[in-house]
């Protein structure tokens, strides 16, 4: 029976042939092979994270309604059940955001514009960030507001007045999403994420030869400079900075306190 041609199995193709790229050094030691590896994968990471950024889109949708008595109350006009029945589509193609459907309690609107809608033509990317700031710029006109107002001793839900200790937390009365605006701020990191910190040799870098971040001796290769304030991070802080911070810890030093605090 002929043997078989040598083919590399689909399972081995997700590793390298480390083997291969191992050298000593004159010594005999392995080390600078090794670290430059680590190197080598520690970069990879940050990259990694400032191409083509990628953010999961619902393609599907239950919608859960309550319809337990609690709906028939009246804190709502003219009740919560038919404040609650108000929706509106949009539709994000071409990296742009257009509505389909205004807000509204009339499903024979949305069911005959979904019906068209499956005939339209699908183009370029999706944004999230366009159709979230239109559905914004919608629902800042009414009369309710996302985010509670904070008094003595709790947070008072702006539309039905019900207090909470703390946040986050959904209103067990209206079942309104109450959160602050630093919440709101920190769960839009992925949306504008950090831009990557220029990699200079440390031949090259005529400033300072300690990490800004750390304040640890330079000793790598390579340092990283952030392009707006200008300041020098090793390759440890620069991957704790894009993974784990999301902010240049230089730029945030750098902003102005105003004045009186």
């Amino acid at each position: 029976m002929d043997e078989e041609p040598e083919r590399t199995k689909r399972w081995e193709g997700g590793y390298e042939r480390t083997w291969e790229i191992l050298k000593e050094d004159e010594s005999g030691s392995l080390k600078a092979t090794i670290e430059d590896i680590l190197f080598k994968a520690k970069r990879k990471r940050v990259f990694e994270h400032h191409g083509q950024v990628r953010l999961g889109m619902m393609r599907h949708l239950y919608v859960v309604v309550d319809g337990s008595r609690t709906m028939e109350d009246q804190d709502l006009k003219p009740n919560r059940l038919t404040c609650t029945l108000k929706i509106g589509i949009i539709i994000t193609k071409s990296k742009r955001a257009e509505k389909l459907t205004e807000l509204s309690g009339n499903p024979r609107k949305h069911i005959t514009s979904l019906k068209k809608a499956i005939d339209m033509t699908c183009l370029g990317e999706p944004s999230l960030y366009n159709s979230l700031s239109m559905a914004m710029q919608t629902l800042k006109h009414l009369d309710s507001n996302t985010e509670p107002g904070l008094t003595l001793g709790g947070y008072f839900c702006p539309q039905c007045r019900a207090k909470y200790c703390e946040l986050p937390v959904e209103c067990k009365i209206c079942g309104l999403t109450l959160v602050s605006a630093p919440h709101l701020a920190r769960s839009y990191h992925h949306l504008f994420p950090l831009d990557a910190f220029q990699e200079i040799s440390l031949e090259e870098h005529n400033g300072e030869r300690f990490c800004y971040g750390c304040q640890g001796e330079l000793k790598d290769q390579h340092v990283y400079v952030c392009t707006v304030c200008q300041n020098v991070f090793c390759v440890d802080c620069d991957v704790f900075v894009h993974d784990s911070l999301h902010c240049c810890p230089g730029c945030i030093h750098n902003i102005p306190t105003p004045s009186g605090i």
